[in-house]
């Protein structure tokens, strides 16, 4: 319990009197009827029509459920469609949530936190994992669950099967926490003063990672206040709470060391140079990767400097880490999934195996984007924009860099988003994500998360059997998705400023990475292509690696790729000369182009002419039906063109 609750409890009566205005009427009595449509307190019923039974998991009734996965676990709204009420299906029995047997000021207490849990809209509480709470503290005579500490409660619950110990140890802990919340007066401020903060209470959305942060660790009183005080100015400045859980974790470490090393420190001026050189030189022993060496300085540097500054601490004016303490960050290349395992993972058949619509349409949207995880989740319902010429483009916040960002969508990421908006307004319409939360969420008011994200994919890559080459198997993380997005981007010659803003990367070093992979990677195809490559007549055209020429060639090929991308192998010719034989991909949509080209639409048109002419009169009437199609795309771009420069004159 929190000094501020101990100190409250001392008038017990003014606890339960608090609680009391606290209560709605409904749930100011000895027995609490849940509304039997109340997703959270009276819980979610099977899904398929008729069905009467609770849902038990995918809203499937236990007897759904095994229906269901004895038919190899299909697409569960086609199964709920088809599937026909259980025939033996009991009455449905309306629970209660009985508090008659607790003293009066326990029963408000247990109350308040069904108002609260009720209130929430979020995961459901059935009366089976309130009663064995209800029990041990009618047995116990309690006036108040703070009586007693959670671990005493905990041990007081009799045994049983699994799912019931675990539902009354949650809701213990849950009620537990929000009776001290009230004894220790509520609000903002007495979150802060704890020594663990809970997003939620502080008003913080926390989408990726845990909704907790404790400072338990850091066992000095001076070093607690001053942390907390940095960790406070850092998150209502507009950090990530995520970014201060990091933060934390790096001065925990420091404490930790810092109670073995210097056991006597009683204030800050045991934070000198000697001190810091110590914990490098222990970091550097018996630390973890570089990487996470590098964040724990990061964290330890920024706190000295704002401590400093801002008179949180007294410290010695040596208790500096310099840039070069700092260990350098290994230059790595990105980790894109091979193709081989992308292809497993693409096909039709394997994503059906995800377990939802929304899942699956995820996933899509991350393998088509490149999205940042944490971003695609909290992508809004209405996040599709459509370009000058009709194209679909997304809309999402890049969290990172704090900037809205507009990028185009290929054709199966803006259906998997149309698809999934129209199940959306189907399901929750009042929902203003994208990807609502699929468990514990009957209002549609939270997001998806990264976590269940990760243990869906990890569930999934199981099901599937998905393997590398050599028939391993491999578990490829979501954020992989990303790294083979930009990676398939550079491969096919997309220019680094372009892929950079597609990622939303800060700086061009970020993208140079998979630059610096495609060049090493696609250097060796280019040299087994030469190995094999031939002319228009079938000469064979040798190439040798050590010539001087071999980097030019090489310049040359590289540079052509991106102007003169052929369907059937590569354009010989430098890029900065010519062509004489231009192909515009005229029967393509997706063709554009400008008045600037005029003059050679209009010899292409003459040579079509000709062409059409010259195969009548050889009888090949495909060939020129052929040539009439390209002639009647080339009669309307001139036509439209000349529409918009009247004075341009034909050469």
């Amino acid at each position: 319990m929190s000094a501020a609750a101990e100190a409250f409890f001392d008038r017990p009566e003014s606890l339960a009197l608090r609680i009391a205005g606290l209560l709605r009427p409904e749930f100011n009595v000895s027995v609490i009827h849940p509304d039997p449509d109340d997703p959270v307190l009276a819980g979610r019923r099977c899904d398929v029509g008729g069905c009467e039974r609770p849902a038990r998991s995918r809203g499937l009734c236990a007897a759904h459920h095994a229906r269901w996965v004895g038919r190899g676990k299909p697409e569960v709204a086609a199964f709920v469609i088809g599937a026909a009420p259980v025939r033996t299906a009991r009455a449905r029995v309306d629970e209660v949530f009985d508090l008659s047997d607790l003293a009066w000021s326990c029963r408000l207490e247990i109350a308040y936190v069904l108002q609260c849990r009720h209130d929430e809209r979020g995961r459901g509480i059935r009366p089976a994992a309130v009663r064995p709470v209800v029990a041990v503290l009618a047995k116990a005579g309690a006036s108040s669950v703070l009586e007693r500490s959670v671990t005493e409660w905990v041990a007081l619950l009799p045994p049983g099967n699994c799912t019931t110990v675990a539902g009354a140890t949650g809701f213990l802990r849950y009620a537990w926490r929000q009776v001290e919340v009230v004894a220790a007066g509520g609000g903002v401020e007495t979150e802060y003063a704890r020594d663990c903060w809970d997003a939620r209470r502080l008003g913080v959305a926390v989408t990726v990672g845990h909704h907790r942060v404790c400072f338990e660790r850091i066992v000095q009183p001076w070093l607690r206040r001053a942390v907390k005080t940095w960790a406070r100015t850092r998150l209502v400045g507009g950090m990530s709470f995520g970014a201060i859980r990091r933060d934390v974790t790096a001065m925990s470490t420091f404490a930790t060391w810092l109670a073995a090393a210097r056991p006597r420190a009683a204030d800050a001026s045991v934070i000198n140079r000697a001190t810091v050189e110590d914990y490098l030189a222990h970091l550097a022993a018996h630390g973890p990767a570089p990487n996470t060496r590098l964040g724990y300085l990061t964290s330890l540097r920024g706190f000295l400097e704002m401590s400093r500054r801002r008179g949180w601490l007294d410290l010695p004016a040596n208790a500096v880490i310099y840039s070069d303490d700092l260990p350098h960050r290994p230059a790595g290349l990105p980790r894109f999934v091979p193709e081989d395992v992308m292809a497993q993972m693409e096909t039709e058949a394997a994503l059906a195996r995800l377990p939802d619509a929304t899942t699956r349409h995820l996933v899509l949207v991350l393998i088509e984007t490149g999205l940042r995880a944490g971003d695609a989740c909290r992508l809004g319902v209405d996040c599709l924009v459509a370009d000058s010429v009709g194209w679909p483009c997304l809309r999402f916040t890049n969290h990172k860099v704090a900037a809205e960002q507009l990028i185009p969508l290929t054709a199966r990421a803006a259906e998997a988003i149309r698809s999934q908006q129209d199940d959306v307004v189907r399901r929750l319409p009042a929902s203003p994500w994208l990807f609502p939360a699929t468990n514990a969420n009957p209002d549609g008011n939270r997001p998806f998360t990264y976590n269940a994200l990760r243990q869906r994919m990890l569930r999934w890559q199981a099901a599937i059997d998905l393997r590398d080459s050599a028939g391993r198997p491999t578990r490829p993380s979501v954020h992989q998705f990303r790294h083979t997005f930009g990676t398939r981007l550079i491969n096919r010659g997309v220019p680094q400023h372009v892929v950079q803003r597609l990622l939303g990367h800060a700086s061009p070093q970020m993208t140079a990475t998979y630059a610096r992979l495609h060049d090493s990677t696609v250097r060796e195809a280019f040299e087994a292509w030469c190995a094999t490559r031939v002319d228009i007549d079938g000469q064979h055209l040798p190439f040798h690696p050590d010539a001087p020429s071999a980097d030019a060639e090489w310049v040359k090929h590289h540079l052509g790729r991106i102007e003169a991308s052929l369907p059937n192998g590569f354009c010989g010719r430098p890029p900065q000369q010519d062509c004489p034989h231009p192909n515009a991909c005229l029967t393509c949509p997706d063709f554009q182009t400008t008045v600037e080209f005029l003059p050679t639409h209009h010899r292409q048109a003459d040579e079509t002419r000709r062409l059409i002419a010259a195969a009548e009169a050889d009888g090949q009437r495909r060939l020129a039906d052929n040539h009439r199609v390209v002639l009647s795309h080339l009669e309307r771009i001139i036509d439209g063109l000349d529409s918009l420069a009247p004075d341009h004159e034909p050469t």
